[in-house]
């Protein structure tokens, strides 16, 4: 059984702006490792890791333009063989991935 965590936000910016910030995050190491850009400005894959004694997690991180901003939604899903999610890190990896962001977008208008 796989877990899967999904997240679905709005930010009031430009889906560049956005893009860029997503980024910045995933070039952070670690906790993400093998990030890609699958589609220019819109759709990213990265590995979260936070540390090495834990197995990591896929994250797909989508960007769609929304009336004057970007919604922004992101999703984990576990190996095969993880059945449940007691400490509630998949919500807290995309949790903590959404703050950074905040705080890039934040950063980037100043």
């Amino acid at each position: 059984m796989t877990v899967r965590r999904h997240s679905d936000d709005y930010f009031d910016a430009a889906r560049p702006s956005v893009a860029s910030a997503v980024r910045t995050i995933l070039a952070r190491r670690p906790p993400y490792t093998q990030a890609t850009e699958v589609e220019k400005d819109t759709l990213f894959k990265a590995h979260v890791r936070p540390s090495w004694w834990l197995l990591g997690t896929d994250m797909t991180v989508q960007l769609q333009p929304s009336s004057g901003g970007t919604q922004v939604i992101t999703e984990t899903k576990s190996q095969c063989f993880i059945l449940g999610d007691a400490f509630n890190c998949y919500n807290r990896y995309i949790r903590d991935f959404l703050k950074d962001l905040q705080a890039e977008i934040q950063k980037q208008r100043e």
